[in-house]
């Protein structure tokens, strides 16, 4: 394909340079995009739902978001978490396979 390219006199274009901050960026962003969802799911299923139900739903979205953008900023609470959780499985005795 490329020997195509060339001959025909397209070249090859360069890659794009990585962007300072890698993967933590590309989580940051993530999250930051993943809070903004719970944010509007929230809005819409209070408007959807009657009364109470509908208070409580829309407030466990809106924590979620607003966890989750917290999250976003302190990345090394996320890290830490993921930590314990897997450290939890792993020692739980219902996951291991000789019992």
């Amino acid at each position: 394909m490329l020997a195509i390219q060339n001959a025909l006199g397209g070249g090859v274009t360069p890659a794009p340079s990585p962007t300072p901050g890698g993967a933590a960026e590309w989580v940051k962003k993530q999250l930051k995009t993943l809070a903004g969802w719970l944010k509007a799911l929230a809005g819409k299923v209070a408007a959807a739902l009657p009364g109470i139900i509908g208070a409580i739903v829309s407030w466990l979205l809106k924590t979620a978001g607003v966890v989750t953008t917290w999250l976003a900023e302190h990345l090394w609470a996320l890290a830490i978490a993921l930590v314990a959780m897997a450290t939890v499985w792993l020692h739980d005795p219902r996951y291991r396979k000789n019992r």
